[in-house]
């Protein structure tokens, strides 16, 4: 399979596992913060991270690692873990841009130590398969 590519290239686009209950936790939460609309949000194992991301970022074991593409015009980026979130909050604006960039005087390795904390530890608090239905206006922001 060749993966998906919409019309229109999404520019900014966090790709979650999709059968983690925390992930899609959090992909609710940032529809819900992303009022101006700047995110995509797109699970590991779909047909979008196929198009977009190496495969080394899509096989099982990098399912515990949240991925932030950021394309610009003449440049494309991608952010792993604590530095994903970072990014993705920065790229919502506002109070969270605020946030966001507060978190990156962080160091990378500490802000890592804690995600991979969580992680390690996400499927005893939020089971596998939680999944949600969002609701009609934000569904063009959930890609295949």
């Amino acid at each position: 399979m060749s993966g998906f590519k919409p019309t229109s290239e999404p520019s900014r686009t966090l790709f979650y596992d999709g059968d983690c209950g925390l992930c899609a936790q959090s992909v609710r939460f940032f529809l819900r913060i992303d009022r101006h609309k700047r995110l995509s949000f797109a699970p590991l194992q779909g047909e979008t991270a196929q198009g977009y991301l190496p495969t080394n970022l899509r096989d099982a074991q990098s399912l515990s690692t949240v991925v932030y593409r950021r394309s610009d015009s003449d440049k494309r980026s991608l952010f792993l873990r604590s530095e994903a979130v970072v990014r993705a909050l920065i790229d919502v604006g506002g109070l969270w841009g605020f946030l966001g960039r507060f978190l990156r005087l962080i160091p990378t390795p500490l802000r890592d130590w804690a995600y991979n904390l969580i992680a390690k530890n996400r499927l005893k608090f939020f089971p596998n398969g939680a999944c949600f239905l969002p609701k009609e206006q934000a569904r063009e922001r959930l890609l295949p």
